[in-house]
Parts: C-alpha cells; sequence; structure tokens
C-alpha cells in the first residue's frame, strides 16, 4: 500500500455511526461479563443464607473461571472460522440465559451449574469483542480504544463490589444476575442492526481433538491453583496428580496441533518474532501480577494489620494505576503507531515494583505496600492491552480471532499457575518460619489451620507476632520469585520488532501467509468511515 494510503489510514477519520454504536454495544457486553464476577463476592452471605450450601459456596466462582477460560480458544477459532457476528451472539446468549437462570435457581448446586453457563458464554464476550474490534478499525485507533476496554475491566474490578451491595440491599441477589439481561438485549439489538454479518469462503474444519485436550488441561490447571493450600496441601497425592494430567494433557495437545490441518491454535503463529513475544510478555505479567497480587490481601491484614474494607482501598491506587497506564499507552500508540518499548518498561517498572514489595516486613508502613503495589499496577498497565495489539497485527488476517484468544488465555493460564506456584512457595516458607518462631506443636497446629484476622487476634500477643513476621517472610519470599519471572519478560520484550502498525486488512511484514487451504478469514466487519 502507498505511502498516502497508510497516512489517510493513520489519520483516522470521525467514526461513522454504525461503528460506534458497535462499540458502545461491545462496551456493554465487556462490562457486564467483568462485572459479574465482583458483583457476586458482595451477594455471597445473602446467597448461603437463602440456598445453604456453604461449603460448596466456591464453585459458584471457581465454575465460571473454568467454564469462562476453557471456552476463550475455541471462541477465538470459531469466530474466524464462521464469522464473529454470529459466534458473538450466541456467546451473548449464552450469557444471559445463563444470567436468567442464575437469577430463578433454588439451590447452591443448580446455581454453580448456571454459572457454568454463564462464563460459557462470558468467554466469548471478551475474546470476540477484542476480534471484532481488531476488524473494525486501524492498528492506530484500535489502540486507544483497546485502552477503553482495559479502563471498563478496572472499572468492573473497583464499582463490583459497591454495585452488588446496592443491588442487593435493594432489590435482592437474584437481581445481580437479572440486571444482565435488559444491558445485554440492548447490545443484541445495537449488534444485530448496526454489526455486518461476514461469510467465510471455504469450508470450516474443527479441530475437536485440540478442543478437548486444550479445555482439559485449562481445567486441570485452574483446579490445581483453587484447591492447592486450601482443600488439599500442595504436596497431596490429588494436586500432584493433577499437575501431572495437566502436563500430559498439554503434550497431548501439542502432538495434536501439529498434524491436524486446521488447529485450534496455529503454531505457524509462533515463528513470528513478535507474535511469540507477545504471548510471552502477556504469560509473564499475569502470573506476577495476578498471580502473585493474590497474596497481598494476606500481607495487608495478617502482617500489617490492616480491616477488610482497608485491604480494599489499599488497592485501589493500584487498579487506577492500570487504568491510566493502558489509556497513556493508547494514546500515544495511537499518535506514533510505535509500540516496542510500551512492553519493555511495563516489564521494567512491573519489575522494579515487585522487588520492592519483596523488601517488605512487618514493620512496612501500610500506605507504603499500597504504593509498591501501584507501582507493580501501572507497568502492567502499559502492556496489558498492547499486547493484543502486537499479537494481532503480527498474525495474518484469517487468524486473528486465535491471536487475540490466545493471549487472553495465556492471561488466565498465568494467573492460575502463578495462584499456585506462589501459593506452594508460601505456604511451605510458612511453615518453615512458623517452626523456627514457635514451639512445635503450636507451629504445626497454626500451619495446618486457616488463619485470619480475627482467629490470629485471639492468640496471645507474642504468638500473634510471631506469626505476623513468619507470614511476611513467607510472602516476600514468593514476590521474590517473580523477579525471575518479570526478567524473563522484560528480556523477551527488548526482542520486539517495531514494525510499522500496519492498515487494516494489510498482513504485516514478514508474516508468514498460512496455506490458502487454511484460510477462512471473514474479511472486515463494518466498512471503516469515510
Amino acid at each position: 500500500m502507498s505511502s498516502q494510503a497508510r497516512t489517510a489510514d493513520d489519520m483516522s477519520p470521525p467514526l461513522s455511526r454504525d461503528v460506534r454504536l458497535v462499540l458502545a454495544a461491545l462496551l456493554l457486553c465487556t462490562l457486564i461479563s467483568m462485572l459479574d464476577q465482583a458483583i457476586i463476592a458482595t451477594a455471597g452471605p445473602t446467597v448461603v443464607d437463602e440456598l445453604g450450601g456453604l461449603s460448596d459456596y466456591a464453585w459458584v466462582f471457581t465454575a465460571y473461571m473454568l467454564a469462562f477460560s476453557i471456552t476463550m480458544p475455541v471462541y477465538g477459532k470459531l469466530g474466524d472460522l464462521f464469522g464473529r457476528k454470529p459466534v458473538y451472539l450466541v456467546g451473548l446468549a449464552l450469557f444471559l440465559g445463563g444470567s436468567i437462570a442464575c437469577g430463578a435457581a433454588q439451590s447452591m448446586g443448580q446455581l454453580i451449574a448456571f454459572r457454568t453457563l454463564q462464563g460459557l458464554g462470558g468467554g466469548g464476550l471478551v475474546v470476540v469483542g477484542m476480534a471484532i474490534l481488531g476488524d473494525l478499525l486501524a492498528p492506530r485507533l484500535r489502540a486507544r480504544y483497546q485502552a477503553w476496554f482495559a479502563a471498563v475491566f478496572t472499572l468492573a474490578n473497583l464499582a463490583g463490589p459497591s454495585i452488588g451491595g446496592v443491588i442487593t440491599d435493594q432489590l435482592g441477589w437474584r437481581w445481580v444476575f437479572f440486571v444482565n439481561v435488559p444491558i445485554g438485549l440492548v447490545a443484541i439489538a445495537l449488534l444485530g442492526f448496526f454489526l455486518q454479518a461476514t461469510r467465510p469462503t471455504g469450508r470450516p474444519r474443527i479441530d475437536y481433538a485440540g478442543i478437548v485436550l486444550l479445555s482439559g488441561f485449562a481445567v486441570t490447571t485452574v483446579l490445581v491453583s483453587t484447591w492447592g493450600g486450601t482443600r488439599y496441601a500442595w504436596n497431596s497425592s490429588m494436586i500432584v496428580g493433577l499437575g501431572a494430567l495437566a502436563t500430559l494433557l498439554l503434550i497431548a495437545w501439542f502432538l495434536v496441533e501439529v498434524r491436524v490441518a486446521e488447529p485450534l491454535i496455529p503454531l505457524r503463529l509462533f515463528r513470528n518474532r513478535n507474535y511469540t513475544v507477545s504471548v510471552v510478555v502477556a504469560f509473564a505479567g499475569s502470573i506476577a501480577f495476578f498471580g502473585g497480587i493474590n497474596f497481598i490481601p494476606l500481607f495487608f491484614q495478617l502482617v500489617a494489620g490492616a480491616s477488610p474494607t482497608a485491604t480494599g482501598l489499599l488497592f485501589l491506587p493500584a487498579m487506577v494505576c492500570v487504568a491510566i497506564a493502558s489509556l497513556i499507552a493508547g494514546q500515544v500508540i495511537g499518535k506514533t503507531g510505535r509500540y516496542r518499548w510500551f512492553p519493555v518498561a511495563s516489564m521494567a517498572t512491573a519489575l522494579v515494583g515487585m522487588a520492592l514489595l519483596s523488601t517488605m516486613n512487618s514493620d512496612t508502613p501500610q500506605l507504603l505496600a499500597a504504593g509498591y503495589l501501584a507501582l507493580v499496577g501501572f507497568g502492567i498497565g502499559l502492556s496489558q492491552q498492547v499486547v493484543t495489539l502486537i499479537a494481532q497485527t503480527a498474525a495474518p488476517p484469517a487468524n486473528l480471532g486465535v491471536a487475540t484468544s490466545t493471549v487472553g488465555f495465556l492471561r488466565n493460564m498465568g494467573v492460575a499457575a502463578g495462584a499456585a506456584a506462589f501459593g506452594a512457595i508460601t505456604n511451605g516458607r510458612l511453615a518453615e518460619e512458623l517452626s523456627r518462631r514457635l514451639p512445635t506443636e503450636e507451629a504445626a497446629r497454626l500451619g495446618k489451620g486457616s488463619l485470619t484476622q480475627e482467629s490470629v487476634a485471639t492468640l496471645p500477643t507474642a504468638v500473634q507476632q510471631a506469626v505476623a513476621h513468619s507470614y511476611a517472610t513467607a510472602l516476600t519470599t514468593a514476590f521474590r520469585w517473580t523477579i525471575p519471572v518479570l526478567l524473563l519478560g522484560l528480556l523477551a520484550a527488548l526482542l520486539l520488532k517495531n514494525r510499522p502498525l500496519r492498515p487494516r486488512g494489510a498482513p504485516e511484514t514478514g508474516a508468514h501467509r498460512p496455506p490458502t487451504a487454511d484460510v477462512h478469514h471473514p474479511g472486515p466487519v463494518v466498512e471503516r468511515s469515510g
């Protein structure tokens, strides 16, 4: 394409009404799918009070996360094969159907089953939505709007608990789910009228074996991170067995993918350096940030003595920094077309922040710890949406959906892997520290129990101090192990090639072109204004 044509594309004329309405619908759907997890947490006690089943309540979250995770790569591939509009609308219908069923649930078992149905739809809303964005907008303009999606993610996490509390108090917990329905119906109407459907060419071939194997890997990995250290000990036969099964499933999936004609995730994509770097950075960042920060509340509450409410407030700066950094990256890339140094700065900044977190002890002020966490959040925000953009522009147009879903899927797996690894590190070091600071019987008793702020407050002062010091040492050890992970992400980011962002629909220079027989590209979804 000529320089004049590229300039015209990058100048980004005003969006047409159709595109603006489609973007509004996508943002609404992203909001309700991400908000759902945060809202239900507040309604939890009321749900248990009415339905019972306290011992199974954790599955209300786990079932959604499992279904959400395993469907991400499937939705990405189906969007490439069958066109994104029908696939997205199916996902939205599943999510809304699950929402209605959850609101009508009469037992905890029903609620868990219907949450699974919700998750089966929710995974598509995020992945296919970002792929539609890739079809709609030229890369520079896409960078700006992807930053708005990152802001929606942050808003959902920040506002979710408060919104859930208000809805539960004023309307009842069932409306936590029913509220999705009118919003979703508005989105369906907008997408139905203004999102242009496309008919892929060729005969789609579905990689059923790859779907089953990768889904099994996702399920076992999430179960390890969910059950490890809580329901089962990290060294128990159940957790070790699930870990071994996850490894075998991943190996079997790889062997299948190199042989099938239309793989779920085409391994040829990894021949492109920028594509490989983007998924490595996404995976490393999610392990360190989203995996590591799962343990920050333990530090705030059991070491620094913050209340649960104060803990939530101490998290606010980090979440706000994620959104601000994402917006800054989007705006700068939109203006300059250059993206290479954002993943580099992201990994470097997060590495410094995690290194500072690893220096904390029982005397570290709460606000200082929150500042360290905010630095990590700012670093992760610099690459949160950028790596998706890089993956999309590095992949051939026929694989845009797969490129998008792979980044999202590996982020989720990074969260699960980080939680599992850091949980094992924390628990192992905690047992050592308690044994060193307390009598053997007392250390064994506390090590087996699930310590909370309330239970620690009932202990003698000397024991409380020993617990605080032990947790501080154990948690900072886990934070220290994030440093080599982020260092790997930094080294990978330095390998990025800062290729010019290509105009929409044109393959990146040097990108691998798949054989014609494998192409089922739906083409642009909505024509660009102007």
